[in-house]
């Protein structure tokens, strides 16, 4: 994969004495550079590297052939704009019809026929591995639809997995961020895990220890030593679901760990280095929490570097059809019947691709051969995402059973109510009804929903933070 690539095209590079190395597309977009430090994100307004020759790559209107260099000067063919960061040589080589591979050196006058034909074969070894990503982000489990919306998705996936700059994704509940998470880190080719943190669940007072870790003895309870979620994910990505919902207490904490990829382990007297490529998503509007003193400014600014904003379905219904013949196996081998697709055209989606999944699934389970539009708009009529737990009779019943039966809170109300499946009155009301069912012990309470002392404390401290307090 790219991560590898990347690391030898250096490796090589610099055994070449290399100044600069550059990968840029055709709108003047850097993707990934290494060596002598630049500023900016596009070429247009960036520093630090020769835009003369640049710019004719960028300005050319007839498509270049990759095996051909572009450009190649020496130290007195070179423009000014060289000069004046001690560059005595240079290269542009075409990666592919849309990507370009810029060398300089400051130390050699011109380069070999030999590094040449390295810088080419280098150059074509990561266009194939360019192309390989093109091809698998219009596969089935991808990026999937036809609309612009998704293209230029699909072709910032590809520019963000070859960088180690932080991602942010915007978008509704439901859109897919974590899938997209997902895609940007294996195409990265990282070596480690893909580590999510779902930020919402994690209590404030535990935060910390849960990101970075902590040794025996750190704190009240802290028995044994426990990996934190950032040691899981070394050499990986870190995936922060929902952002917005990190504490302010351990944002500052976490703005420097981004920066510097330095934390400090609980217990432990000096900091740790790591190598982890930071990925987040948040559904809100973080202009607004800044503006409530609920995110720090400063730590949007680190984050929002790459930035992927995923539209609702609602807005690319071009690409409903798509995602449903990729799902097609949900349906059990139903075939669509009369009236099926316009059905599925005619809603609005406000849970987006996660409700389209969720009324796929219904439909192969409950519906005969062919589905009907009726029988879409049944279900989705009793799935839509924002229906709350009561709507049908027996919904608070059959939570109970499923809590009597050994599933943990988490996984039957609490998981319902991160993904907005459910609002807060309702869960409100169910622990409410727990709280009375335990004579109005939380400790009672606690027990009765399975959970342990770790998620008695968490329960607690979750009640206050969402205003969920069943004694309130």
């Amino acid at each position: 994969m790219i991560e590898p690539i990347k690391a030898k095209i250096w490796a090589l590079l610099k055994e070449k004495d290399v100044s600069l190395a550059m990968i840029y597309n055709r709108y003047g977009d850097i993707l990934w550079c290494k060596g002598r430090k630049i500023t900016g994100r596009n070429i247009h307004d960036g520093e630090g590297f020769s835009k003369t020759y640049i710019k004719q790559t960028l300005d050319s209107v007839n498509t270049l052939e990759k095996e051909y260099v572009v450009i190649e000067s020496s130290i007195h063919g070179l423009p000014e704009s060289a000069f004046k960061l001690f560059v005595k040589s240079l290269i542009i080589q075409p990666v592919t019809d849309q990507y370009f591979l810029y060398i300089d050196s400051g130390s050699k006058d011109s380069f070999s026929k030999t590094d040449r034909e390295i810088f080419q074969i280098l150059g074509e070894l990561l266009g194939e591995m360019i192309d390989m990503i093109r091809k698998n982000g219009k596969e089935k489990g991808r990026v999937t639809g036809n609309s612009e919306e998704i293209e230029k998705i699909r072709e910032q996936v590809l520019r963000y997995s070859l960088e180690d700059a932080p991602v942010l994704l915007l978008g509704e509940t439901g859109v897919g961020k974590s899938h997209i998470a997902e895609l940007i880190h294996r195409y990265s080719g990282r070596k480690g895990k893909f580590v999510t943190i779902h930020t919402p669940t994690i209590p404030d007072t535990l935060f910390e220890s849960e990101v970075f870790g902590y040794k025996k003895g750190a704190f009240t309870d802290a028995n044994s030593d426990k990996s934190g979620l950032v040691e899981e994910a070394e050499q990986g990505t870190l995936f922060f679901d929902e952002i917005s919902d990190v504490p302010v207490s351990f944002q500052a904490k976490l703005l420097r760990f981004i920066e510097t990829r330095k934390y400090l382990v609980l217990g432990e007297p000096s900091e740790r280095q790591t190598d982890v490529r930071i990925v987040a998503a948040t559904n809100k509007d973080l202009h607004k929490a800044i503006k409530m003193k609920e995110f720090r400014e400063d730590l949007y600014y680190r984050l929002n570097i790459l930035e992927i904003e995923i539209p609702p379905l609602r807005k690319r219904k071009e690409d409903i059809k798509a995602l449903v013949l990729e799902k097609m196996e949900l349906l059990k081998g139903k075939e669509p019947g009369n009236g099926f697709w316009e059905a599925i055209y005619n809603h609005d989606w406000p849970g987006n691709v996660r409700e389209l999944i969720t009324v796929l699934i219904r439909a192969g389970i409950h519906c005969n051969s062919p589905v009907s539009g009726k029988n879409i708009q049944e279900i989705i009529d009793q799935t839509h995402y924002k229906k709350s737990f009561n709507q049908q009779n027996n919904q608070m019943e059959q939570t109970w059973e499923k809590i009597e039966s050994g599933k943990v809170f988490w996984e039957v109300v609490w998981k319902p109510f991160i993904d907005r499946d459910i609002d807060r009155d309702k869960i409100k009301a169910f622990l409410k009804d727990a709280y009375s069912k335990s004579q109005h012990s939380f400790k009672k309470m606690a027990e009765i929903l399975n959970l342990d002392n770790k998620g008695y404390h968490s329960l607690m401290s979750l009640m206050r933070k969402y205003k969920i307090d069943p004694r309130s």
